[in-house]
């Protein structure tokens, strides 16, 4: 059959079993990618999180008025005295506006492929959970400066870099989940569903995917995979609440278990339950929209112990691309590495690991904080805040997210650089998210769930 190239545009044969949306060639270049080149160093990794915020939004402005197609219209543009009726020749147009809205739209040569990720962690280690929720947790909205230096919205003129005010109590900072009772394991195993709908609420337009889904368009799977989360991760698996096959928190949403660390590596392997990481694909109902998913253990030297990172590979077949996310719980010797130099040494083993692995971004439970890293800044949330002066500055509202809350150990980076960035998952423009770690009020883990939009770009 003849079919027209989404990528060149041009008429060609294909197969019945070949793709039908570009010729072999294109889908050829297209898979070949740009492969990361270099060792991942912590300085290169290093990110302005708000200055590239403010870039891409930039960008995108920027790039529609320089991209835009002309708009024909046949008649003449009128002078401004023929609109006023007045007969001064002054405020004429000299020359007509001329505009072709017949223009054929050319697609971009570059495709995505996204992967909305979410991962929460349980607490199976010693009960930290409940530590927490004797103490509560807190958050403080803070203003961007240069360099992810942060000013407190109560000290405007002061700048701090962010790593400096993790260690301690945050300035201002107010109750962001309040004191109350731990959940119990046989809650939590009746709760999974509802975990999963709490965080996926807090950070997705819920009405965007419900109304496609609603709709159920024949790309069904790659329209919902764009508005909410297409993998999940569940960490540290309570004994006595073992993870679940299926995760349907939503009429509109189901999610299959597409492999854990227990399943991969078998009941000989002796897998701890802390280490336990279980990962759950958005189930593809139609079969036009089809994608593949893999999942796989790697292994890793820890400071202490050795790491078994889950590693999900989303495998667009028709298009021969895939792009891999790691589920991981780093080493818990990590939390002793308090010096600079340390900590930048270990993650940039981390890093490099991954790249040596094709691993394009990984998100967990680190250890360390990596909010200076690419992909490894997780805000609550981003807000315009009023201040006494009644200016109006953009702020992060940050939480700690260990036990003692005074450190950010869920995080993650990205290590393909070249290829993957992450994308605005909501309105209000957040690409990662920290989120709670309570259902109801009550505690289920010692630290809090976090969300990633990943997209990776595949050039010709």
């Amino acid at each position: 059959m003849i079919i027209k190239c989404k990528r060149c545009h041009e008429n060609t044969f294909v197969f019945e079993f070949e793709s039908k949306k570009m010729c072999r060639r294109c889908i050829r270049l297209v898979a070949r990618g740009q492969p990361t080149k270099g060792k991942f160093k912590y300085g290169d990794n290093k990110l302005d999180h708000h200055k590239q915020r403010v870039q891409k939004v930039d960008m995108r402005v920027s790039g529609i008025s320089k991209t835009r197609h002309t708009l024909r219209r046949t008649q003449s543009a009128m002078t401004l005295s023929e609109v006023s009726g007045s007969g001064s020749g002054q405020g004429m147009i000299e020359e007509p506006i001329t505009v072709d809205d017949t223009a054929p739209y050319i697609p971009p040569s570059v495709m995505r492929l996204q992967c909305m990720t979410l991962f929460i962690p349980f607490d199976a280690g010693n009960n930290f959970y409940k530590t927490n929720a004797k103490k509560g947790t807190f958050q403080a909205d803070f203003i961007p400066q240069r360099d992810n230096h942060f000013a407190s919205t109560s000290a405007p003129t002061t700048s701090r870099a962010l790593s400096s005010l993790n260690t301690s109590v945050y300035p201002g900072q107010q109750v962001f989940e309040a004191r109350s009772t731990p959940m119990t394991p046989t809650q939590i195993e009746g709760s999974y569903d509802n975990i999963v709908l709490k965080h996926i609420m807090a950070c997705t337009n819920s009405s965007e995917w419900k109304r496609v889904h609603a709709a159920s368009p024949i790309d069904l799977h790659v329209q919902l995979s764009r508005l909410c989360p297409e993998v999940i991760f569940l960490s540290e698996e309570l004994k006595d609440a073992p993870f679940p096959k299926v995760l349907q928190p939503c009429p509109e949403l189901r999610y299959r278990k597409i492999g854990s660390i227990k399943d991969i590596l078998g009941p000989d392997a002796g897998v701890d339950a802390k280490n336990e990481i279980a990962a759950y694909a958005l189930v593809d109902e139609k079969f036009m929209s089809h994608v593949l998913y893999d999942a796989k253990v790697l292994f890793r030297q820890g400071v202490k112990h050795k790491e078994k990172w889950l590693c999900v590979q989303k495998i667009s077949p028709e298009f021969q691309v895939h792009i891999d996310i790691a589920g991981v719980h780093l080493d818990a010797g990590y939390t002793g590495f308090t010096s600079d130099t340390k900590k930048q040494q270990a993650l940039a083993a981390v890093g490099e690991f991954a790249r040596q692995n094709d691993i394009d971004a990984l998100l967990g439970d680190l250890n360390m904080d990596s909010f200076e890293l690419n992909g490894g800044f997780f805000p609550n949330q981003f807000n315009f805040t009023t201040l006494a002066d009644n200016t109006v500055k953009p702020t992060y509202t940050l939480s700690h997210s260990n036990t003692n809350s005074q450190n950010n150990y869920m995080g993650g980076l990205i290590a393909n650089t070249d290829q993957v960035e992450t994308e605005a998952m909501n309105l209000r423009g957040e690409d990662t998210v920290s989120l709670s770690r309570t259902l109801d009020g009550k505690f289920y883990s010692d630290h809090p769930a976090i969300m990633a939009n990943y997209f990776k770009s595949f050039h010709g």
